[in-house]
């Protein structure tokens, strides 16, 4: 089949194959794109509208084999997809570099029935994101839990007390190496002059009062600058918010 661009991702994917001095505005599209990827988020199966992640939701995406290896499918636009399902199927979009960052250590095939794509092995794919952090291991969205009340109690009673705290998220994780572990990650979004670390310390102490024993993370909200966890977090729907009367469903 003819190969019509659809969107300026492919505009950009054609142009790399054709010069690959252009490579590196593919790339970079690549990133700043939202991809489809075939899958479903618990208790969403049957969505027709936009929706945002909510705290502990479950992403299952589905995997493609070859050479008997498994990879994920990406597609650049409805029409790429359409190449590669023949059936009618559920999709997700996402943004790229979420996509990517969330999926890390996972070969990636972008548009594979396509006559333009691109494939992507685990370490092309490292090198595309940059190197993680270290001292913070890989996480990693995963199915719902019960919601940690107390700890949503006594993490409000602290960002309330402080006016530099504008909005916090939570999403439920693990980490690769631990994951029977699954526990919360907190997302907070708060003014340039905080001291961010005086934060933890209050919600560490409030924490091991109101809800003692209970595991979670906090993690840092720059939309400037975002990274994996930054945009999981941004798909779900905040459960503080400064000025508003806070209420969980």
């Amino acid at each position: 089949m003819l190969f019509i661009p659809e969107n300026e991702l492919e505009r950009a994917l054609v142009k790399a194959v054709k010069v690959p001095a252009s490579a590196p505005d593919f790339y970079r599209l690549l990133l700043e794109s939202d991809l489809l990827v075939l899958g479903t988020v618990e208790g969403k199966e049957a969505a027709t509208e936009a929706f945002t992640l909510a705290p502990g939701g479950n992403l299952n995406l589905v995997t493609g084999l070859k050479d008997g290896q498994r990879y994920l499918p990406v597609f650049s636009s409805v029409l790429r997809m359409q190449d590669y399902v023949k059936q009618e199927s559920k999709y997700l979009s996402i943004n790229g570099r979420a996509l990517l960052d969330l999926t890390r250590g996972a070969p990636v095939v972008l548009n594979p029935a396509s006559e333009y794509g691109k494939e992507l092995t685990a370490e092309q794919v490292g090198q595309l994101l940059g190197p993680s952090h270290p001292a913070s291991p890989r996480r990693t969205v995963v199915g719902e839990v019960e919601y940690p009340m107390p700890l949503v109690e006594a993490l409000t009673r602290v960002f309330a007390a402080n006016p530099l705290v504008e909005a916090a998220r939570m999403i439920q994780v693990t980490f690769t190496d631990r994951a029977k572990e699954p526990h919360p990650l907190v997302g907070i979004e708060a003014g340039p002059s905080i001291d961010f670390r005086s934060l933890v310390d209050a919600i560490q102490r409030e924490a091991e009062h109101a809800a003692p024993g209970t595991v979670f993370d906090i993690h840092r909200i720059d939309r400037a600058t975002p990274n994996g966890a930054t945009e999981a977090l941004l798909q779900a729907e905040p459960f503080y918010v400064r000025g508003t009367r806070q209420k969980l469903n």
